[in-house]
């Protein structure tokens, strides 16, 4: 065994391990500076498909990679409602992943001590509670007998991965369990100011799963299809209501919630209902084809004969996103079930800005961030207004950017710009900020920011390691004291 960890390890030695509700990303920086990271996606889960002839447990990245039936898939999910519930699975995802990064992919690869001589950095749910905290803490230093180790949540992340980053700014991370707000100033999240809706993109699928349940075929079981089907076919209206006089040539990207309502009612079918095909897995070839395997659009807006356009304006990307040029004819009866999928498309969406449509006593998504820039000392709320960034799943549904700068327009002084953007990946943007961070020189100011936070394997092992003593931190003092927790002990 190697000595207790030193206090940085060089580049070629670092990992980033995010752990999100739906997926692992793992990241590690390249051996030349040049050279571009190398990020793997993981789903954050065990899935046993149903019983069958192809009957199989897959973990990770397997799901994706080798299921042969997605239909009624079941899933063992180590994080529920934002914390980790069942850390068993959640270490099989993490030796899954670090073994298919590591060339270790036969199965008797044994974890223990996969991290050795490396520096990780690695995420934890937003509010963790100290148990779940000593537990991450334990299985790095303890069973993957990493060097040194900063524990962070994933919107701290997110400003290092922008060269230019401001000296303010607010990261709205849309998960898979909740919807956060999270302002950083000079790199130090304002914790007074983190507030949090209680909807994510978990339950959005779970509506739309109710949603068609209720009108066509029962999917209560098919969380995995539903959850690919969201980002083809969901988008966000531009507004609740309508603001402007309405014109006859008003194209979607600019009509209001109440407008598409209106229009749907008018006329069932019309140019922006989706036919969606659902898989059928009886048919092994729907399976392995990558356009069959999750469904696809048969007919309007996304289907080969309308495919949406990814050049242009954002206007004109909305546009096509939204409606086809003309409504396709209904598809002819075939061997596959198809779903009908119209006011679908904008009703699930607009509960980010409408919670109480579903019972939630909470703000909007635009209250949210406006409560989270009033709660920060006033000479940095100005700023705070022109640098708000979108991250997580959710992030990428069209038309979310556009309105949520709508909204906060409304809510922000008159004489204050309001720039809302959504990160280039927003999925892995925390991924990429955090090997930005491993990548600096030691001697520049981003290096010295992670080696201020680092907490090697020695101290750890210094002040009790994983002792569990009743109400001792033991080894994760340390990082009370350096992590900068929600949690951390203040100077009074």
């Amino acid at each position: 065994m190697k000595p207790p960890g030193k206090a940085r390890t060089s580049v070629q030695d670092a990992v980033v391990l995010e752990t999100g509700a739906w997926h692992v990303r793992l990241g590690t920086t390249p051996m030349h500076k040049e050279a571009v990271p190398e990020i793997s996606r993981h789903f954050n889960a065990i899935a046993r498909t149903r019983h069958g002839v192809r009957r199989q447990v897959l973990v990770g990245d397997q799901i994706e990679e080798e299921c042969m039936d997605f239909g009624g898939l079941q899933l063992r999910l180590p994080i529920d409602r934002g914390m980790v519930v069942d850390w068993a699975a959640q270490k099989a995802v993490w030796d899954r992943a670090l073994a298919q990064r590591f060339g270790k992919k036969d199965t008797s690869f044994d974890s223990f001590g996969a991290l050795q001589g490396r520096t990780v950095i690695v995420t934890e749910p937003y509010f963790a509670l100290p148990e779940q905290q000593r537990a991450f803490d334990m299985l790095l230093f303890d069973w993957y007998q990493a060097d040194a180790v900063w524990r962070t949540i994933p919107a701290q992340l997110v400003p290092f991965a922008d060269p230019r980053r401001p000296e303010c700014v607010l990261v709205v991370d849309c998960g898979q369990s909740y919807t956060h707000t999270v302002p950083i100033i000079r790199d130090q999240v304002q914790w007074d100011g983190v507030k949090r809706l209680d909807l994510g993109g978990k339950v959005l699928t779970s509506l739309l799963k109710e949603s068609f349940s209720y009108r066509q075929w029962n999917m209560m079981d098919e969380t995995f299809l539903i959850d690919k089907m969201k980002p083809v076919s969901c988008f966000v209206a531009s507004s609740a209501n309508d603001t402007s006089p309405r014109k006859p040539d008003d194209r979607p990207h600019a009509w209001s919630f109440a407008r598409f309502v209106e229009y749907f009612h008018e006329n069932q079918d019309n140019e922006m209902v989706q036919h969606y095909v659902l898989p059928d897995y009886a048919h092994p070839e729907d399976a392995k084809n990558p356009h069959t395997r999750f469904g696809f659009v048969e007919a309007g807006p996304g289907s080969r004969n309308q495919p949406a356009t990814t050049h242009g304006s954002e206007d004109q990307i909305l546009d096509s996103f939204i409606a086809g040029q003309h409504p396709d004819p209904v598809p002819e009866s075939s061997e596959h079930q198809i779903l009908r999928v119209a006011q679908e498309r904008f009703q699930l969406m607009e509960l980010l800005f409408a919670p109480q449509r579903i019972g939630l006593e909470q703000g909007s998504l635009a209250e949210l961030v406006a409560a989270a820039i009033h709660s920060v000392p006033p000479e940095y709320q100005d700023l705070m207004w022109g640098n708000v960034i979108v991250v997580g799943g959710t992030a990428g549904a069209k038309g979310l950017r556009r309105r949520l700068a709508y909204e906060l327009r409304m809510l922000a002084p008159t004489d204050v710009p309001v720039d809302v953007r959504i990160a280039a990946d927003p999925v892995i943007a925390p991924t990429l900020g955090a090997l930005a961070l491993l990548q600096a020189p030691l001697d520049s100011a981003n290096g010295k920011f992670l080696a201020h936070r680092l907490v090697t394997r020695d101290q750890y092992a210094k002040k009790g390691g994983s002792s569990v003593t009743p109400g001792d931190r033991a080894g994760s003092s340390v990082g009370d004291a350096r992590y900068e927790d929600w949690n951390a002990i203040k100077p009074t």
